[in-house]
């Protein structure tokens, strides 16, 4: 449902429709982001709040640090290095001189724990009798005084084991100690806080000098009883190590062994190279043997040509020729003469000779293939046979060694043992003895000149800045939970709406100017030729001034759109008390000053005011007019006497006598009926409706108007301004703009009011006649 009225006005095509404050637009969120001078706005808008936290800090810094009673520090200056280095240990002392030793940083926070030793200070506070002191017996301050509570717990009894010191007396004097490293140094600074400077250069130079002692004595008796204990345990190694000693030789003696063991490399080196000889036998063995064997299955084949002693044999490479040759000669006669023939004859008793010879040879190359072979195999199993025999006697004697080496590892071990603690002790004993130590003492206290507390300009100081960052931190925390328009362009980005005016909270401006406001204030103005005392033309003038405040937003109004001004206008407010009342009356009563017929409706049936802004009578008015008792001419009243010049003057319609249901009235097509027809009669009607929060209604009256103006007042919430913006808008009504009410004039976050409305010269002579002029003039 976009409108909750029928009545809607029709107008023409060409007119130009007034700015859609939601339509369209993809969000009206405020504009991200901040800059300096919206901080500076905060700031200013918060300057009385921070300015007291800032006194009040001032204040009361001032009284502490004016009233504290001085204090005089007084410090002495430690050298801590790294534990002692032993000096029969020379990796200890190289790894000192190098400062890698992983565990100084605890050996140094051992040594602050020890300077705030309870038994130290019970120690020095017995010494020097401090708890019979004045001075040291006072109070620490409040601030000392519960983190002495916070830290060792409520004041017990004297601890007797202590030399009788009380705790409280010890947590005072922890209070006052402090114990601060110098960075980047092994400097250590010991400090002690007293009313006394001589005081306090006692007590530290004390608690260092027992310091230094302690740990003298600390030393020395940790040195005592490692050399005690050391004694001890070397008389039970010495013991275990002779024990070691007779088992190795006894077994020694049992097993047959000399001097063997793991470390006996001579007979290991021994062992070894005769395995690797007989490795390496065996291996020639086994190519012989494969290389004869290979040459055996050649004779077993009967490829004796193949043979290395048959190619490498001169007679038979020597007889093959001849061979040939004979056999080529025999074949040659045996084809031309029979075997009777002599010649043929002696032939071949030649190639058998030579025949003969040859298979002899090859015969006797076979059979000693044969024996090679077969001693190539005998080689082999026997070179086997020690080699297996070798390796037995390995293990037999690698199964007594083990034993052996096990019992002279022991032996060794506990060897070393002995010499380590040995070692160890000789040690212990020269470091004893030795005038070494690695805590020096590089500065004694001295009485401080001056006092180190109170520092009075640091405190005032940092309580200042302190306060400052404060307030101003306070100050965006309450400017972020201020949900008010704060500044006009606030309001023009979050509402999407023209700002149409900005009116001051006149009561703020003057005091003179808040009777102007009052009832019947504005009744004055419209009375120029009555005649009246002293005090009603002063609160005339005061009125005409307050007028001037409402010209801007008729300009506005005037040149709200093109196509010239809305002549029926609608003032709504989204909560009651905006000022909404006061605002509809000054702008018709300034619509009249341009010479305009204007017409003012009270159209608030429930709590109307604006015949009390005119200080008129009641009368026949609107609710009248909407169930048909009086005419329209029968509830105007006029409400000025310019008939006289050329102004057309300013009417008035009132409310009425009060009815049971003025919303279904204001949204009847009477009331619709009736706004249309005064529109004709006159040339601007301001109509003053009711809250949108208190009255539906209102919302009806909006779409039947021309243009409604949203008035709210400063102190609303901008969530709450919106929503009824919004509504009006999605009911079709044609909101113009924003008049933001009661601005503090003196706000920088809005225009200088004051310049800008002439208040600043408000109340003189020459400014009062300026204004009347110009009424006068109009």
């Amino acid at each position: 449902m976009k409108q909750l009225s029928p009545y809607i006005i029709e107008r023409t095509v060409d007119e130009v429709s007034p700015y859609r404050p939601f339509a369209n637009r993809p969000g009206t969120d405020e504009m991200a982001g901040i800059g300096l001078a919206e901080c500076w706005k905060v700031i200013s808008a918060h300057r009385r709040l921070i300015g007291e936290i800032i006194a009040a800090t001032l204040a009361l810094t001032a009284a502490v640090v004016f009233t504290m009673t001085p204090r005089y520090v007084a410090s002495a200056t430690l050298l801590i290095e790294p534990e002692p280095p032993r000096l029969m240990d020379v990796s200890s002392m190289l790894q000192m001189m190098q400062n890698d030793r992983p565990d100084a940083d605890d050996y140094t926070k051992t040594q602050y724990s020890l300077l705030r030793d309870d038994q130290l200070v019970a120690q020095v506070i017995h010494e020097l009798n401090l708890e019979s002191n004045p001075h040291f017996a006072q109070s620490p301050g409040p601030i000392k005084h519960l983190i002495g509570l916070l830290s060792h717990g409520s004041p017990e009894p004297k601890a007797r084991d202590r030399f009788g010191v009380t705790t409280a007396a010890i947590n005072n004097y922890l209070s006052h100690l402090e114990v601060a490293p110098e960075n980047g140094t092994r400097l250590v600074k010991v400090s002690f806080d007293s009313p006394d400077p001589i005081l306090a250069a006692q007590i530290v130079n004390t608690h260092v000098s027992e310091f230094l002692t302690t740990s003298q004595q600390i030393r020395a008796q940790a040195g005592g009883a490692a050399r005690a204990f050391l004694e001890k345990e070397l008389v039970r190694i010495k013991a275990q190590v002779e024990k070691s000693e007779a088992v190795l030789n006894d077994y020694r003696d049992r097993t047959g062994i000399l001097s063997f063991g793991e470390k006996d490399q001579e007979s290991n080196e021994v062992a070894r190279v005769r395995m690797e000889e007989l490795d390496k036998a065996l291996t020639a063995a086994q190519d012989e043997r494969i290389k004869a064997e290979a040459e055996m299955q050649l004779v077993k084949a009967g490829a004796y040509d193949s043979l290395p002693a048959v190619v490498s044999n001169q007679m038979i490479q020597n007889s093959r020729p001849d061979i040939d040759r004979l056999q080529a000669e025999y074949a040659e006669m045996a084809a031309k003469y029979n075997d009777a023939y002599p010649p043929l004859r002696e032939v071949k008793a030649k190639l058998d000779e030579a025949q003969g010879r040859f298979s002899k040879e090859l015969a006797a190359i076979a059979h000693a293939t044969e024996r090679k072979y077969e001693a190539a195999q005998q080689s082999e199993k026997d070179l086997e046979a020690k080699v297996e025999d070798e390796r037995r006697r390995d293990f037999a004697r690698n199964d007594a060694s083990l034993q052996d080496a096990v019992l002279a590892r022991e032996v060794d071990a506990n060897r070393e043992i002995y010499e380590a603690v040995l070692k160890r002790m000789n040690e212990i004993s020269v470091n004893g003895s030795a005038p070494v130590s690695n805590i020096d003492l590089v500065e004694q206290a001295v009485p401080p000149p001056l006092p180190s507390l109170p520092q009075k300009m640091k405190a005032l100081l940092i309580a200042g800045v302190g306060s400052a960052l404060f307030g101003v931190a306070l100050a965006f925390l309450f400017e972020q939970f201020d949900d008010r328009i704060k500044s006009a362009d606030e309001l023009q980005a979050y509402l999407r709406l023209p700002e149409l005016a900005i009116l001051p909270d006149f009561t703020k401006m003057n005091g003179r100017l808040a009777h102007a406001l009052s009832d019947g204030g504005l009744a004055l103005l419209c009375n120029a030729g009555a005649e009246g005392d002293a005090t009603d033309e002063r609160h005339r003038r005061n009125a005409l001034d307050t007028l001037e405040a409402y010209k801007p937003l008729r300009n506005a109004l005037l040149y709200s759109r093109a196509g010239g001004a809305p002549k029926t206008i609608l003032f709504i407010s989204a909560v009651p008390l905006e000022g909404k009342t006061m605002t509809a009356s000054g702008t018709a009563l300034a619509f009249a000053q341009t010479g305009a017929r204007t017409l003012l409706i009270d159209a608030d049936l429930r709590r109307p005011r604006c015949h009390k802004v005119f200080n008129t009578c009641p009368g026949p008015g609107l609710s009248e007019m909407l169930v048909g008792r009086v005419e329209p001419w029968q509830a105007l009243r006029r409400l000025d006497d310019w008939s006289e010049h050329d102004y057309q003057g300013l009417f008035f319609v009132g409310a009425g006598r009060p009815v049971p249901n003025p919303g279904e009235l204001l949204t009847s097509m009477r009331m619709f009926e009736t706004v249309q027809q005064l529109s004709e009669d006159f040339d601007f009607t301001i109509i003053d409706a009711a809250p949108y929060a208190s009255a539906s209604d209102s919302l009806g009256l909006a779409t039947m108007v021309e243009g409604v103006v949203v008035v709210a007042a400063v102190e609303t919430p901008k969530q709450t301004i919106r929503d009824a913006c919004q509504r009006l808008s999605g009911a079709g009504a044609k909101v113009l703009g924003v008049v933001l009410n009661r601005v503090n004039p003196r706000d920088t976050s809005f225009i200088n009011l004051s310049h800008r409305y002439g208040y600043g010269q408000y109340g003189s002579a020459a400014n009062d006649q300026m204004y009347i002029s110009t009424a006068a003039s109009d």
